[in-house]
C-alpha cells in the first residue's frame, strides 16, 4: 500500500508539472501584398500641420545663389613664323595696381623685346605678388640662336636706364619684375594659342555645368536632414563676364557667372512619416487589417513651383509592401487558454496563408493561460 502510495503520488506530481509547464508555439506564414504609391503633394511654407486631406505637407523656402569662375584651355592656334613671341610673367610687390603702356621695353642680354599693349598688373596681397601674363614681341634681336629658358629675369629698360623710383623711394626695378613664362627659342616657329569660337561656347558651358554642381554640393552641405528637390535644368545662370574674344591670342578662357535656384525643404523624416500616413490612411479607408512592410520610392518629378506662393507640387511614384497587421503581444492575450480550433477562427485574416499551432504536451487541447507561455514566430 505505501509503495502503491508513493507511485501514486508521483504520477499526479508528474502530470502537475507537465500542466505547469505548458507551453505552445504558433508559426504564421504571412502573404505580402505590393501597393503602387502615386501620389500628388505639396510642400507649402505658411502651412502649420500636415494635412493629408488635401495632402499638403509644412516645408520651408531655400534660394541659393553663388558666383564663380570657370577657365578653359583656347583650342585656336596662331603661327608667329620667325618672330616667335616672348610668354612674360609681371610680378607686382607694390599694394597698389600697377599699368605699363603698350611697347613698355624688356631685355635680355641686348635682345629687347616690346609688349604689344597696355597691361595692369594687380595689386600684391595676402604676401603674395600680383601676377599679368603678356605677350612681348622681339624688336631687336641680336643673337639669331636666341633660347631664353623658363624663370629667367628680364630687364625693364625705362627703368633701369632712368632708375625710376615710387612714391616711397624704391627703385621700380626692385619691386616690380618680369619673368620668363616658358622656354623660349627664337629660331623656332612658334604656336601661340588662340581663342576659337567654339571656345566661348565651351567655357559658357562648363560654366553652367559648374555653377549647376556647386549649387548641389551647397544644398546637400547645409540640408543634411532634410528632403528637398534638386533639378539641374532649373538653375538660373547667368554669364557675366567672358575674359576674351574670338580670335584674342590666349591659351586660357575664363568665364564669370551666377547661379540661382529656389525650392522648398522639409525635414526626412517627416516627409517619410507623411507618406506612410497617406498610405495607411488609404488603407483604413479600405477597411484592410495591414501595415507597411517595405517602403520604396522609385521616382519624385517636379509638377509646379510658385515661388511667389512658396508652394511646391510634386509627383512621387513607387511601391509600398503590406504585411498582415498583427502584433505577437496582442495575439498571445487574445489567444491564451483558447483551443486549437478557436485559434484558427482568429487567424481567418487577409494575408495569412498559413498557420501551424503546437502545444506542448501534446496531448493538450487549450494553450497556456499565461501569454508569456506562447511563442510567436512570423514569417
Amino acid at each position: 500500500f505505501y509503495t502503491l502510495t508513493l507511485f501514486s503520488l508521483f504520477i499526479l506530481g508528474f502530470i502537475g508539472v507537465q500542466i505547469l509547464q505548458t507551453r505552445a508555439e504558433i508559426t504564421i506564414e504571412t502573404q505580402k501584398t505590393s501597393y503602387d504609391i502615386n501620389e500628388v503633394i505639396n510642400l507649402k511654407q505658411d502651412q502649420t500641420l500636415p494635412d493629408y486631406d488635401n495632402k499638403i505637407l509644412p516645408a520651408e523656402y531655400v534660394k541659393v545663389e553663388l558666383f564663380k569662375t570657370e577657365t578653359i584651355t583656347t583650342t585656336g592656334q596662331v603661327f608667329t613664323g620667325e618672330k616667335p613671341f616672348l610668354k612674360v610673367t609681371f610680378l607686382n610687390y607694390l599694394t597698389r595696381d600697377l599699368s605699363l603702356v603698350p611697347g613698355t621695353r624688356l631685355a635680355f642680354d641686348n635682345n629687347i623685346f616690346r609688349t604689344t599693349e597696355r597691361i595692369t598688373i594687380p595689386a600684391a596681397k595676402d604676401n603674395e605678388p600680383g601676377q599679368k601674363s603678356v605677350l612681348a614681341l622681339p624688336s631687336d634681336i641680336k643673337d639669331e640662336n636666341l633660347k631664353i629658358t623658363k624663370g629667367t629675369d628680364l630687364k625693364i629698360v625705362a627703368w633701369e636706364e632712368n632708375k625710376t623710383k615710387t612714391e616711397d623711394g624704391r627703385l621700380f626695378v626692385d619691386v616690380v619684375k618680369a619673368k620668363v613664362e616658358e622656354d623660349y627659342d627664337y629660331s623656332s616657329v612658334t604656336k601661340i594659342g588662340s581663342v576659337a569660337p567654339q571656345d566661348i561656347t565651351n567655357v559658357k558651358l562648363a560654366l553652367e555645368d559648374s555653377l549647376k554642381k556647386a549649387v548641389a554640393s551647397d544644398l546637400a552641405l547645409k540640408n543634411p536632414n532634410s528632403f528637398y528637390l534638386f533639378e539641374p535644368d532649373l538653375v538660373k545662370v547667368e554669364i557675366t563676364n567672358i575674359s576674351n574674344n574670338v580670335g584674342d591670342k590666349t591659351d586660357k578662357i575664363s568665364a564669370t557667372g551666377k547661379a540661382v535656384y529656389e525650392t522648398m525643404k522639409t525635414n526626412k523624416n517627416t516627409f517619410d512619416d507623411f507618406i506612410r500616413n497617406l498610405i495607411n490612411k488609404e488603407i483604413l479607408s479600405q477597411d484592410k487589417k495591414l501595415r507597411i512592410s517595405q517602403l520604396n520610392i522609385d521616382k519624385i518629378e517636379l509638377l509646379d513651383f510658385d515661388s511667389q506662393k512658396k508652394i511646391l507640387t510634386i509627383g512621387i511614384k513607387g511601391k509600398a509592401v503590406l504585411v498582415p497587421d498583427i502584433a505577437a503581444e496582442t495575439i498571445k492575450t487574445a489567444l491564451k487558454g483558447k483551443t486549437i480550433e478557436e485559434a484558427r477562427e482568429f487567424f481567418k485574416i487577409p494575408g495569412i496563408d498559413k498557420v501551424t499551432i503546437k502545444i506542448f504536451p501534446n496531448w493538450k487541447e487549450k494553450l497556456p493561460s499565461d501569454p508569456q507561455k506562447i511563442k510567436i514566430v512570423i514569417k
